[in-house]
């Protein structure tokens, strides 16, 4: 029996112990393949974020109109999901003086986030016998009685600032102003990518009553599943919009507790933020913990100047504003509006903050292209 060769499945076993000693140079080969993997994962992420570095350049996205003469007599009214968020106040705001450059009325309508407060703007509009009803980041079926009896009534409804571009929007509305949610969810993924050598272990908060999150959470999937492969997991927490200020703190506390190894918290939109930064701090992970956002907002430009917020991806608010308010003078002018305003997106971290100001202005640091690009739209300066 000692003097028999062993065979294993049909192999002698000096030869399979030959072929062993052979294939142990293989596993290194596979480490260094997966290394390469790893940077080539890195280095996608880098191209993605360096193609949203440079300053937008404004291209029109439909042909100008008189816009003036378009709108006299003519009224708006703007609904905000609340008009306690800081986008809504700048939005608006933005809008408001368009229309007083035009001389039309803007009504903006205040309210903290209550279904029946958004009831009564829509009844108010209708008394008013407004030109157009701007449903912001409402979502449309809560309202649908509402809005077929504004409908009725000869009002175009538009949904704005809820729906990413490519997404299916409900019937019962004349329109939706639609923003590139799911390039943001994939700017977001890569950058938590690019900055953690491609292991990363996210939480990322959304809020699941916005049509836009569907998009954006999309988008982070896709990227981290074809980019990152199996060394980036991502977890995924959703907190109502008007539940944000109560809400987020307490999801991301309980998240830091739970998964020791988690390296970034994406709150998906920036006006989350300060609240998951307040569970960073009070678990002592600031510095080991790192987050990114979208938006643009001051304040959380703030954060970036401080070192409190690696990244976030501004939408230039003054720019998305007047893209709403060009829609819908198109609507109440019975005109065709375009599917897309063309609205891009800016990186904004450590490294280019201070061009937004100290502290931080609204839509500081974009250029002024779009601005003179709007009034030509518009014939303004013709």
């Amino acid at each position: 029996m000692l003097g028999r060769v062993i065979q294993i499945r049909g192999l002698p076993l000096l030869l399979v112990c030959i072929l062993m000693l052979v294939s142990y140079p293989s596993g290194i080969a596979s480490s260094s393949q997966s290394s390469s993997v790893t940077s080539m994962d890195v280095a996608y992420a880098q191209a993605q974020i360096a193609k949203f570095r440079s300053i937008p350049h404004f291209t029109a996205p439909a042909s100008p109109f008189n816009a003036r003469k378009a709108m006299t007599g003519r009224t708006i009214v703007s609904i905000p999901v609340t008009s306690e968020l800081p986008i809504t106040v700048i939005l608006e705001s933005t809008m408001a003086g368009v229309a007083k450059k035009l001389g039309f009325r803007f009504v903006q309508w205040q309210n903290q986030g209550r279904s029946d407060q958004w009831v009564q703007g829509m009844r108010y509009a209708i008394q008013q016998h407004a030109s157009v009803i701007d449903l912001l980041a409402i979502p449309p079926g809560l309202l649908k009685p509402q809005i077929d009896e504004a409908r009725k009534a000869g009002i175009k409804v538009v949904s704005s600032h809820f729906a990413g571009l490519g997404q299916q929007q409900v019937s019962y509305i004349d329109g939706a102003v639609l923003l590139p949610y799911g390039e943001v969810g994939k700017l977001e993924a890569d950058w938590a990518i690019a900055h953690t050598n491609a292991h990363v272990d996210a939480l990322a908060v959304v809020a699941n009553d916005l049509q836009s999150t569907q998009a954006v959470v999309d988008g982070i999937k896709s990227e981290f599943a074809h980019h990152c492969h199996n060394r980036c997991s991502v977890k995924f927490v959703n907190v109502a919009t008007t539940n944000w200020a109560t809400g987020v703190q307490p999801v991301v506390a309980a998240a830091l507790q739970s998964d020791p190894n988690l390296n970034y918290v994406i709150p998906i939109y920036d006006a989350m933020s300060q609240f998951a930064l307040a569970a960073i701090t009070a678990a002592q992970k600031s510095g080991q913990v790192q987050m990114d956002t979208f938006n643009g907002t001051p304040f959380a430009l703030g954060l970036i100047a401080k070192g409190q917020l690696q990244m976030d991806i501004g939408e230039n608010e003054d720019w998305v504003g007047r893209g709403m308010i060009d829609y819908e003078m198109r609507l109440a002018a019975r005109m065709i509006p375009p599917s897309d305003e063309g609205f891009p997106l800016y990186i904004w971290d450590r490294g280019n903050v201070i061009n937004a100001g100290t502290p931080p202005q609204s839509s500081k640091g974009y250029g002024t292209a779009y601005i003179s690009g709007y009034d030509r739209l518009w014939g303004l300066n013709t």
